[in-house]
């Protein structure tokens, strides 16, 4: 399983943060990114959603801050994640729950956050 059990810490202030900018504007990648900038020394800027063969941007974004910071794998996070919503893509996401981006954003960060406990 990808999730480790884990004491409420700071992976739940990850996900609270990415998803309250993305309830204040921020698209789903920019908030996922930015949750996680105060601790990621080799941040750049947030991927663009879609940009990558059509994915939700909170995944993107997610996958770009394990790259960065080197820690997890990113075809277990993929897995791990289609298992939960079934897709990965932008288009199916939205399509089959129009309204739960918020949810893919939190979801995003506390996945990287849980990695970051570890």
């Amino acid at each position: 399983m990808f999730f480790k059990k884990h004491e409420r810490s700071q992976t739940m202030d990850y996900e609270a943060a990415a998803r309250n900018s993305h309830r204040s504007g921020q698209n789903c990648a920019m908030a996922v990114y930015g949750a996680f900038r105060q601790v990621n020394g080799n941040s750049t800027s947030a991927p663009r959603p879609r940009e990558e063969d059509g994915k939700c941007g909170a995944v993107l974004a997610a996958e770009k801050v394990m790259r960065e910071m080197n820690i997890g794998d990113t075809a277990e996070f993929d897995k791990e994640f289609e298992r939960l919503y079934g897709s990965l893509k932008c288009a199916d996401l939205r399509g089959a729950a129009t309204g739960k981006c918020n949810d893919y954003v939190g979801t995003a960060a506390k996945m990287v956050g849980e990695l970051l406990a570890r």
